[in-house]
């Protein structure tokens, strides 16, 4: 491949690469030794090569001087790492954050007084020094073609009526954002199909993000079987995909702040959960990653206050779904007193109710999550277990467990009687024929919401509509009461619509 050809081919890869993307110049420099040594089998990379001719205090100038070569022609934003927006306030431009206790003084290569942003750290550091180069990719710029979706089984009426109202809101020009109320276990994933399929087919680009690890990886599977066709990656801190610009993308929230102005629709499964509700951040690049034209659409059984107002005040589209696709109604906690059972626990022993209601469960043989408020209740409580229930088969999850992919699925292939979890599976996963009693439900971890979704494990299938929630307790609480409250509400406007048949 004659010079220029290589060149051409390589500006045509790498812009393949950083269409609406936001990246620094050290990782442009990376990325192009990359392509160069893996699609082009060049010897030696062009930007070594000349940066071993310069020295050290013109290697930045060298590289950026190749890489403004490089992206020559393109609509490219130069960013300098921070920007000045008030007198003595900075803020990173990857991330957005302004806020000095986040900024940290190092010694850096610039030569002059410098700082990077620890806020973002994990994901590359950002100095004052540094350039970012952010490419918005073209609106529809996929080819057009007929899309196939595979269901798993006919939508509800309500559930339609769902879908039905997304595409709607598509053709908006008034509103660019819609909050998704839907029930624990209404079958909110399968509700978008049909808006994903809409963009799809019109050549737009789908970003489908989620705040937690797990949830990414349940979804991906579960989006390749109903679009097989189309091509998508996974992108998380944990998957194995590599980043490519394809039709469908599945990422965290923290992974968008690498996007910059790249998709038509992007949809934020549980938006109301950590780490995306207490990270202004992960706001900020879910933001910047849609295109100016683009929707969103939020999805969350639990919003939060600012997302009911700002619905409420019609600053934002909503639609609300109370029910489940099963005509169920929604699990109603029972709320049972079991004493002082930290102090319990530190004897390794079990409350007294609580040891009674396992026994039932082990007999019966009705598997079940126990939910504990922290992680390191763990150890304690695995020893109380072990010793009243020595036959048992479990285990336990938790944010800092290594296999706990490797545990929900033993769950899930009824490898266990029964799970010990904090609340990192309050959310984002099913499993069928499951019971839930939550330990300590009085601990302020366990808010309001929290409640509702762990409450919202149970009975999320046809199968298995029903089920038993207990909140065991030593000394209700105003959150007990609000999440059993709202679940009640939510049943009783579910029957008003006709959507269940009891409540």
């Amino acid at each position: 491949m004659g010079w220029e050809n290589q060149m051409s081919a390589l500006k045509l890869a790498l812009k393949q690469q950083l269409q609406g993307r936001i990246t620094r110049d050290k990782d442009i420099d990376s990325l192009v030794y990359e392509l160069e040594q893996e699609r082009f089998k060049v010897d030696g990379s062009l930007f070594k090569e000349l940066l071993e001719e310069s020295s050290n205090q013109e290697d930045s100038l060298v590289m950026d001087k190749q890489i403004t070569t490089l992206l020559k022609g393109w609509e490219v934003k130069e960013l300098a790492g921070f920007q000045k927006v008030h007198k003595r306030e900075w803020q990173c431009q990857f991330c957005g954050t302004n806020d000095k206790e986040w900024r940290a003084v190092g010694p850096c290569t610039c030569g002059e007084d410098c700082f990077y942003c620890r806020q973002c750290f994990n994901m590359g550091k950002v100095k004052r020094c540094t350039t970012l180069y952010a490419l918005a990719d073209e609106a529809y710029s996929f080819p057009k073609k007929s899309v196939k979706v595979i269901y798993r089984g006919e939508l509800s009426p309500s559930q339609q009526m769902i879908s039905t109202a997304l595409t709607d809101f598509l053709k908006q020009a008034t509103q660019q954002t819609c909050l998704v109320w839907a029930v624990t276990g209404a079958g909110k994933t399968e509700m978008i199909f049909k808006v994903i399929q809409q963009v799809l087919e019109a050549g737009g680009r789908v970003g489908l993000a989620a705040p937690r690890i797990d949830v990414c990886h349940e979804l991906a599977p579960r989006i390749k079987t109903a679009f097989p066709s189309v091509e998508q990656v996974c992108l998380t801190s944990e998957s194995e995909d590599r980043y490519r610009r394809v039709p469908l993308t599945i990422l965290t929230t923290h992974q968008l702040l690498r996007f910059y102005q790249a998709f038509d629709l992007l949809v934020i499964d549980e938006v109301d959960a950590f780490p995306y509700s207490n990270q202004p951040m992960l706001v900020y690049g879910a933001r910047r990653s849609l295109q100016p034209t683009g929707k969103c659409i939020y999805l969350t059984a639990t919003p939060s206050k600012a997302l009911q107002k700002a619905a409420a005040n019609q600053e934002i589209s909503s639609l609300v779904l109370p029910a489940r696709y099963h005509r169920h109604p929604l699990v109603v906690p029972k709320v049972k007193w079991c004493g002082n059972w930290r102090r319990l626990l530190g004897r390794e022993l079990l409350p007294q109710f609580l040891k009674k209601w396992i026994n039932q469960h082990l007999t019966t043989k009705k598997r079940f999550l126990l939910f504990i408020p922290s992680i390191r209740m763990i150890p304690q409580i695995e020893k109380s277990l072990q010793k009243a229930f020595p036959d048992a088969k479990f285990s336990s999850v938790s944010s800092k467990e290594e296999k706990r992919s490797k545990r929900v699925m033993k769950m899930r292939q009824e490898k266990y009687d029964f799970l010990v979890t904090t609340t990192i599976l309050e959310r984002g996963v099913t499993f069928p024929n499951i019971d839930v009693l939550v330990l300590g439900s009085e601990d302020r971890i366990f808010t309001k919401e929290v409640l509702i979704q762990i409450a919202g494990r149970v009975g999320r299938t046809v199968d298995y509509p029903t089920g038993e929630v207990v909140f065991c307790h030593y000394g209700t609480t105003k959150a007990i009461k609000q999440a059993i409250k709202e679940i009640k509400s939510l049943n009783q406007q579910a029957f008003e619509k006709g959507m269940i048949d009891h409540e």
